[in-house]
């Protein structure tokens, strides 16, 4: 798997988000909304979900439900309803499988894939908190380029072992550059180097964990018909996975985001 492509959609994704929350909530929202896209037809076909269509479709549906309830929410705590919907998900995601029929293979794995699927895809709704969080959202800033930064580390052709700490270190390098360059911030240095760490760690465990998912078809049926169309699946799938994995740590990263800069801001 070339780990540098979803590098590039971390970049492209946290360049959105940064950029947007200079210009307002319409922004902010449409990319918030393509981070939730991304996850939505990304996670199933990563998972290899029986039923990716179906749990596309219920991904961004919880995905953009999140997002409303954040804004609609008149005051903090702004992410109250997300632990709510998490809990649906996981009914929705039981019945779902129910359907398929009692003898149904790997229903345990595939609801414990779509219920996962559907907490990365509400965590982006937390950038729409974010942005609704008084203040002048220097931690937003700050999270966007601690975020990049390891995600470029986990790139990198080197054995986990080493890109792992190597985010870490970076995450807190450029997050405690970000916040002292921040001129007028309200976010101090400690909380700073703080929020890059968690963030370093975030994305050095999501990568490890994602590609070791992406790298173990344990349920991926045979693919039938002609060599070409098995390629053209294969291909497909690799698209989605990268897309997936870059993806995750932008929407998860959102909510140790708005904690900190709830906390410190």
């Amino acid at each position: 798997m070339a780990k540098w492509i979803p590098a590039l959609v971390a970049l492209g994704l946290t360049a959105a988000l940064g950029v947007s929350h200079l210009l307002g909530y319409l922004p902010v929202a449409v990319a918030a909304g393509v981070v939730v896209v991304a996850i939505a037809y990304g996670w199933p076909r990563l998972t290899d979900s029986p039923q990716p269509r179906i749990t596309s479709a219920v991904l961004l549906a919880f995905g953009l439900l999140g997002m409303v309830t954040v804004w609609l929410i008149p005051s903090v705590p702004l992410l109250e309803w997300l632990p709510i919907l998490a809990g649906m998900g996981l009914l929705w995601s039981f019945v779902q499988n129910l359907v398929r029929g009692i003898e149904a293979s790997h229903a345990v794995a595939n609801v414990a894939a779509q219920v996962a699927g559907i907490v990365v895809a509400l965590a982006a709704a937390s950038w729409v908190a974010g942005y609704r969080i008084p203040g002048d959202r220097e931690a937003v800033v700050v999270g966007l380029v601690a975020i990049i930064l390891a995600q470029i580390a986990t790139s990198l052709p080197w054995p986990a072992r080493y890109t792992s700490p190597l985010a870490v270190v970076v995450a807190v390098l450029g997050a405690g550059a970000a916040t002292v360059l921040y001129v007028g911030g309200g976010l101090h240095l400690l909380p700073g180097l703080l929020l890059g760490g968690v963030l370093g760690l975030l994305v050095a465990a999501v990568d490890r964990m994602l590609g070791l998912i992406a790298d173990s078809r344990f349920q991926a049926e045979h693919l039938a018909g002609s060599l070409t169309f098995e390629y053209a699946k294969a291909k497909a799938r690799r698209a989605a996975v990268h897309l997936t994995i870059g993806a995750a740590p932008v929407a998860l990263g959102g909510i140790v985001v708005y904690v900190i800069g709830r906390i410190f801001v």
